[in-house]
């Protein structure tokens, strides 16, 4: 195997294991902020992982236009030989691995910034009962 095809599914099974994560009921407020805030101050203090993620995620769109674009080719698809067909049936399966991948990044940081505003905003509501 490939070892860019490797690293990217491992970033895929990453990415779908911390979004898991986000999107489990949490019992209380309290767990909440400890995931959250396990998830922020791993990105925010961290520029490896940053630079690492950027770099994996960079590496992610080359390879989806590379296998798009195998995809697309110009040839009639019953006219060819099974190591043809083979071949187009790996591309589709590592767009759908890369396009995969490039939408949980996205859904993750979508997710963690919603995670964040619930969180606040229970512990705003929280202040206001406490109060009355």
């Amino acid at each position: 195997m490939d070892p860019g095809w490797l690293l990217l599914f491992i970033l895929l099974v990453t990415e779908a294991a911390a979004l898991s994560i986000l999107i489990l009921p949490m019992p209380n407020n309290t767990i909440r902020g400890w995931v959250l805030n396990f998830f922020s101050k791993t990105w925010a203090g961290s520029n490896i992982l940053r630079y690492m993620t950027f770099f994996l995620l960079l590496l992610n769109v080359l390879y989806f236009g590379s296998s798009m674009s195998s995809i697309y080719s110009v040839e009639a698809f019953d006219l060819q030989t099974c190591e043809a067909k083979l071949d187009y049936f790996r591309h589709e399966r590592n767009s759908y691995i890369t396009g995969f991948g490039l939408f949980l990044f996205v859904v993750l940081q979508r997710i963690v910034m919603i995670q964040t505003q619930l969180h606040d905003t229970r512990d705003k509501v929280k202040a206001i009962n406490k109060k009355n």
